[in-house]
């Protein structure tokens, strides 16, 4: 079964070369900027008072017929562009011819309805299509260059997120086999019990692949890493984790939400005789899901290891989903806390 994009792959787009020309925003961009491309042009040629504002009434004319015609054209065949296999370079050259038929057309019509003034229609014609050849020319290079940045940078983000993964999974094997290294000989029959959970728990892990999984999903595999932390821990570990349905439609890179929890046990309840309680939080908020994780905070909350974890989280979180993702960590009245903000899978929001 194909699992879905992530946010970040659907901001950054499916790979079309062509933008959804169909939008407001994107008509709104043509518009302005051939305005003032015929307010270039106008400025371009000798200065006549008289004869400014009948100029550049004329360019505006032209301009925007072509524009708005081209971008109308390039959006109608957009969905049959994309499925062509000399995609995106085909695109290009397609895409470049149809804004010179646009030209060509809205340059014969215009003229049709404007004086001369003794210049040939032909000439004119000829003066038009080639201003339309370098623009649209320029136009579409910069977009494929947009696309062909894009599609490095996703490349360099699902690499940065292999690498990161791949620290995270032996850290958390490592800890776990330690907890059953310590019940071995003290609790054999708790030694089996983590040991069962812990396959099940890398079970799930290892199925999720690096694609993101539910939130729920994840919270499944935090309170299995719980239970065999409190097997471990027994009543040094306080939990107050109320069972609340999370929202639907949150997705999450694996992995993401128990790093927190074991930075938690680890550097908030461990080094204290007498334990400590972990609190987790599950809110909805605007546009977004926050889980909110506290502990006590003790002398080695400052310690690399608790750093390295945020940093590599924050930095899994910004590779799948952007600015739209967040991590804060801060200390409140004594107690370390952690917010952890994802967005709803439901908005096309990532990548600016």
């Amino acid at each position: 079964m194909t699992e879905p994009p992530s946010i970040a792959e659907r901001a950054a787009g499916s790979g079309d070369f062509l933008p959804d020309l169909c939008r407001p925003r994107a008509v709104l961009a043509v518009a302005v900027g051939g305005q003032l491309l015929a307010v270039l042009l106008v400025l371009a040629q000798p200065f006549e008072p008289a004869r400014f504002w009948p100029r550049l009434g004329a360019w505006s004319l032209a301009v925007h017929w072509v524009a708005l015609f081209g971008i109308a054209g390039l959006c109608a065949v957009r969905p049959w562009l994309c499925r062509l296999a000399v995609f995106p370079a085909g695109t290009v050259a397609l895409g470049w011819l149809l804004l010179l038929a646009a030209g060509t057309t809205c340059g014969a019509v215009v003229l049709g309805l404007l004086p001369s003034r003794g210049t040939t229609v032909g000439w004119l014609l000829a003066r038009n299509l080639l201003l339309t050849a370098m623009v649209g020319g320029l136009a579409l290079r910069l977009l494929y260059q947009r696309h062909m940045l894009r599609r490095r940078e996703r490349a360099h983000a699902q690499a940065r997120l292999a690498v990161l993964q791949a620290r995270i999974r032996p850290h958390f094997l490592f800890n776990s086999l330690n907890t059953i290294a310590s019940l071995t000989a003290s609790d054999p029959s708790r030694a089996e019990e983590v040991t069962l959970a812990l396959a099940d728990l890398l079970r799930a892990s290892l199925q999720a692949g690096e694609q993101p999984i539910s939130l729920d999903e994840e919270l499944t595999l935090c309170r299995q890493y719980l239970a065999m932390e409190q097997l471990r821990l027994g009543e040094r570990l306080r939990l107050d984790w109320p069972d609340t349905p999370s929202p639907a439609g949150v997705r999450v890179p694996p992995l993401s939400v128990q790093p927190l929890l074991e930075n938690a046990i680890v550097h908030g309840v461990e080094p204290l005789a007498r334990g400590g309680r972990v609190s987790v939080r599950i809110a909805a908020a605007a546009h977004a899901v926050e889980v909110r994780i506290d502990n006590p905070c003790t002398s080695s909350g400052n310690g690399a290891g608790l750093h390295m974890a945020l940093a590599n989280v924050r930095a899994r979180l910004e590779g799948h989903f952007g600015q739209a993702a967040g991590l804060r960590a801060t200390v409140v009245d004594g107690r370390h806390q952690v917010c952890l903000r994802l967005p709803l899978d439901s908005d096309e929001r990532g990548r600016p």
